[in-house]
């Protein structure tokens, strides 16, 4: 159903398949004894087989009523119904499908195949009232738009530009999830500009709709403010050919032109700005304590990347060619180079030193249980001082 059904319209892979029935939630379980109910909001069973996995079960529901009628945020939506009321609940027609596996058919109660051949992203019902009811759901018409090259439908997008303000009223969790998700479909740099232009940015993090807006705030490598949008257009090709990157690499491009403004290739305490810079325009966004930890270190790696030269060094340090995060840090400069159309050979010179540092590593004999040398040591301790002694 849904999501699932949409990937095979447009004959694209779906990521999973869900799963929705009559059955309520606890009549699932009586059927399965590998079954565990979940969640408050949303009731729905988990059934679990042999090696992980995991198949999501959820019940037909219908439109759950606001607690205020002043207000139509949603804060429980657990009512349940028949299909075709399931589906005038869900956000967008070609989200709107399902399929019947008794007898192979879609069944379109929301006239989403009709859009999915359009290509447009379309609320059901009011969008209006479906934003002021979940206001993600903004986010989601931008990430459906920009991975799948779709076009908003005009009073969609109206309402969206409209209903802007009301993102602030939804747990801020999922508003981190939905842009964290948004910005690893590989369709970064369109999904960016919609926000930009839709007003959700500004809404999201002012900070950077700032900058974009105000040339004193950019370094000299972002004169014209579309830093970012390049960032993100590597990004995405990085997404196509080698997959999904982390969330760490992620973040420290979105902080990249912020780093830039501060002069963060020659600033005297460089560890003490990055991370001060992560938790003032990371930590909005839901960014882990990890996180930060690990955006800090690729920023100081990048650095070094910048300032270390092949003309000037020999060979790089060890101690930084072993690092585990060398190659997400590589990764950024490169996006960083390419967007600002910088010495590329300075770029294959490092590769070029972790590539020997890695050989140097696999040539070195291991022997057979080597002793640990934690008790060398104290045996060559002992040993002189007992000479002392003699």
């Amino acid at each position: 159903m849904g999501g699932s059904v949409r990937d095979l319209f447009l004959k694209r892979t779906p990521k999973d398949f869900d799963i929705v029935t009559s059955a309520r939630p606890t009549q699932v379980r009586k059927l399965f004894r590998n079954c565990r109910l979940i969640g408050r909001r949303f009731r729905l069973a988990h059934v679990h087989f042999s090696g992980g996995e995991i198949v999501e079960v959820a019940t037909f529901r219908c439109q759950p009523e606001s607690d205020d009628d002043d207000d139509l945020l949603l804060r429980s939506d657990n009512r349940f119904g028949s299909p075709k009321e399931d589906a005038f609940r869900r956000d967008f027609t070609i989200n709107g499908l399902f399929y019947d596996i008794a007898d192979y058919s879609v069944i379109d109660y929301v006239d989403g195949v009709r859009d999915i051949e359009k290509r447009v992203i379309r609320t059901i019902n009011d969008p209006w009232t479906r934003f002021q009811e979940d206001p993600v759901r903004m986010i989601r018409a931008v990430k459906f738009a920009s991975k799948l090259n779709f076009r908003i439908e005009n009073k969609t997008w109206a309402a969206m530009k409209e209903s802007k303000e009301a993102i602030h009223k939804s747990p801020p969790p999922r508003v981190q999830e939905e842009l964290s998700r948004l910005l690893e479909e590989g369709a970064s740099c369109r999904a960016m500009a919609l926000m930009e232009e839709s007003g959700l940015l500004k809404e999201l993090d002012p900070n950077l709709a700032k900058y974009l807006k105000t040339a004193k705030k950019r370094s000299a490598f972002d004169k014209d403010g579309r830093l970012l949008f390049e960032l993100l257009g590597r990004v995405d090709a990085f997404v196509e050919n080698e997959g999904k990157p982390t969330r760490a690499l992620l973040f420290c491009v979105w902080m990249l032109p912020f780093l830039l403004a501060k002069d963060f290739f020659e600033a005297s305490s460089p560890d003490v700005l990055a991370r001060r810079l992560a938790e003032e325009v990371l930590a909005p966004f839901g960014a882990s304590r990890k996180d930060l930890e690990r955006v800090a270190q690729l920023s100081l790696a990048m650095r070094r990347f910048h300032q270390g030269s092949k003309r000037t060094k020999r060979t790089a340090p060890k101690s930084l060619l072993g690092k585990s995060y060398f190659a997400e840090a590589l990764s950024v400069y490169q996006f960083f180079l390419e967007s600002t159309k910088g010495d590329l050979e300075q770029l294959e010179w490092w590769q070029e030193q972790k590539d020997s540092f890695d050989a140097g590593k696999k040539a070195k004999p291991v022997t057979a249980n080597p002793a640990p040398r934690s008790k060398e040591k104290r045996k060559s301790r002992r040993r002189r001082f007992r000479q002392r002694k003699k």
